[in-house]
C-alpha cells in the first residue's frame, strides 16, 4: 500500500488513468447489479411459477377424483332406473293377466244382464237375479285391483324416468369435470416449462452476475497494481504520508444512509486502526486527527457544538 500526501491522491483521481479506470469499474458494477436482481427476480418467478404448477396439479387431482364420484352417482342412478323399468315391465305382465280376468267377468255380467232383460220364465229371472250382485261385486273388485296395478306401472315408470334422467346428468357433470381436470393436467404441465425456462434463464443470469463479479475484482486487483492501493469492496486504501497511524479510504460507492458519515462516490476520507471504516473523517491535509478527536468532531457533526464550560445551553 503507498503512502501518499492528500494533494497526490487527489491527483491520481483525477488523473486519465483513474478516470478510465473508474469509468470500466462503474460499468462492471452496473451489469453485476442488473444481473443480480435479474437472477433474484426470475428465480423468484421461477419459484412461484413451481408452485403454481403444484397448485394445478393437485386441482387436476381433485377434478378427477370428483369426476369418479359423479361417474358412480351415474352408475348408480342408472342400476336404480333399470330395476325400476324391469319390476314395472314384470308389473305390466301381471296387470295383462289381471285385465284379462277383468274383462272375462265383464263379458260374464253384461250376458248375465242381458239374460235377465230378455227371460220370462220367472224361476230363471230369480236365479239370476241372485247371481247378478255377485258377479258386479267380484267385477268390480277385480276392475279395482287392475286399476291399482295399473298405477303401480306408472308409478314404477315416473320413478324409473327420474333415475334415468338423474343418471344422466351425473354422466354429463363427470365428462364436465374431467375436461376441466385435463385443462387443469395441461395447465399444470405448461406451468412447469414455463418454470424450467425461468430456471434456465436464472442460471444463464446467475452466471452473467458471476462474469460482472469477477470482471469488478479484476479492476480492483488492477487498482491494486496501478494505483498503489488496497482494495476492499466499498473502499480503496493508501497510506497516509505524514501520519503512520492514519490511512485515507476512498469510497466507490455513494451512501447516504449507510454509515455514520454520508458516503459520497470518490470522496476521500481519514480512518485509522481502531475503527476503520466505522470512523470515517472526510480527509484534511496534514496529520490525522487521533481517535479521542475525531470522535469528538464526528459528535459536532452529528449533534452541533457543545456550550461553553458555565453558559446555559
Amino acid at each position: 500500500m503507498k503512502a501518499v500526501r492528500l494533494a497526490e491522491l487527489r491527483e491520481v483521481l483525477q488523473g486519465a488513468p483513474f478516470a478510465a479506470w473508474w469509468a470500466d469499474l462503474q460499468r462492471a458494477q452496473a451489469a453485476a447489479g442488473q444481473a443480480s436482481e435479474r437472477h433474484r427476480d426470475l428465480r423468484a418467478q421461477a419459484e412461484l411459477m413451481d408452485q403454481r404448477a403444484e397448485l394445478a396439479q393437485r386441482a387436476a387431482i381433485d377434478a378427477f377424483s370428483s369426476a369418479g364420484g359423479a361417474e358412480e352417482d351415474q352408475a348408480r342412478s342408472g342400476a336404480d332406473a333399470q330395476e325400476l323399468e324391469n319390476r314395472a315391465l314384470a308389473l305390466v305382465g301381471t296387470y295383462e293377466e289381471q285385465r284379462t280376468r277383468t274383462s272375462d267377468l265383464w263379458y260374464r255380467l253384461g250376458g248375465v244382464e242381458r239374460t235377465l232383460e230378455e227371460a220370462t220364465d220367472p224361476a230363471a229371472r230369480r236365479q239370476l237375479e241372485r247371481q247378478l250382485p255377485t258377479l258386479r261385486q267380484e267385477y268390480g273388485q277385480e276392475d279395482q285391483r287392475r286399476d291399482r296395478l295399473w298405477a303401480e306401472v306408472e308409478a314404477l315408470w315416473a320413478r324409473s324416468l327420474e333415475r334415468s334422467l338423474l343418471s344422466h346428468e351425473h354422466g354429463e357433470r363427470a365428462r364436465r369435470i374431467r375436461r376441466e381436470a385435463e385443462r387443469l393436467f395441461k395447465e399444470a404441465d405448461e406451468r412447469r416449462q414455463r418454470a424450467r425456462q425461468l430456471q434456465a434463464e436464472a442460471g444463464a443470469a446467475a452466471r452473467e452476475e458471476a462474469a460482472a463479479a469477477r470482471l469488478r475484482d479484476q479492476l480492483l486487483e488492477r487498482a491494486e497494481g496501478e494505483f498503489g492501493c488496497v482494495h476492499g469492496e466499498r473502499f480503496l486504501y493508501w497510506r497516509h504520508r505524514d501520519d503512520r497511524r492514519a490511512a485515507f479510504a476512498v469510497s466507490l460507492v455513494d451512501d447516504a444512509g449507510g454509515a455514520e458519515v454520508a458516503l459520497r462516490a470518490l470522496a476521500v476520507y481519514t480512518v485509522g486502526p481502531a475503527r476503520g471504516v466505522a470512523a470515517l473523517e472526510p480527509a484534511r491535509e496534514g496529520p490525522a486527527a487521533s481517535a479521542e478527536e475525531a470522535d469528538r468532531r464526528l459528535e459536532a457533526h452529528l449533534l452541533g457544538p457543545r456550550p461553553a464550560p458555565g453558559v446555559p445551553p
